[in-house]
Order: structure tokens, then sequence, then C-alpha cells
């Protein structure tokens, strides 16, 4: 089954649901937005990728994150460092 994290997230906060990111999703999000980065960075996103997405706040960019039983995966639109950046701050506030 396919879904985008901004739809997953509205479920979570206002339907109840309880789905989790896979193991598979969440590395596939942290290596995606962490390249790069500070190990610092990488652990502030890694803990964040454990809490629950009823926890997470709801960003437009989110809806171009596409879950996956088997992974995650991005669809850029133009520029994929600027993307991964903006990505990383939404993922971390």
């Amino acid at each position: 089954m396919q879904r985008n994290l901004d739809n997953t997230i509205w479920e979570c906060k206002h339907k109840g649901a309880d789905y989790q990111l896979t193991d598979e999703a969440k590395l596939d999000i942290y290596r995606m937005v962490t390249k790069g980065c500070s190990q610092n960075t990488k652990q502030r996103v890694a803990r964040r990728l454990d809490l629950p997405l009823s926890c997470w706040e709801r960003f437009g960019i989110y809806s171009r994150l596409i879950l996956k039983d088997d992974g995650a995966e991005y669809i850029c639109g133009q520029s994929w460092n600027d993307e991964m950046r903006t990505l990383r701050e939404c993922i971390l506030k």
C-alpha cells in the first residue's frame, strides 16, 4: 500500500489512526535527509523519526514523501538538495 506522509499524519491526528513508520521507511527517510549532515543533526533526525506520527506537524512538502510497505521515496520538484534541507527542517520542528 502507498500513502503520502501528509495525509498519514492528518489521519493519525484527527482520526486516531495508529500508523507507524516502518523500519525501512525510517531508514530511507534518514538516508535521504541526513546526507552530508553533522552527527548531531543525524541523531536529532533519528530520534524524531521514532516519534509517533500524531506528534508531527503537517507540512505540504510531506505530500511528496511516499510511504510504502517496503520503504519510502520522495518525488522531487526542482532541487533535490534544497528540498532535502526543507524536508529535514520540517522533520526537526
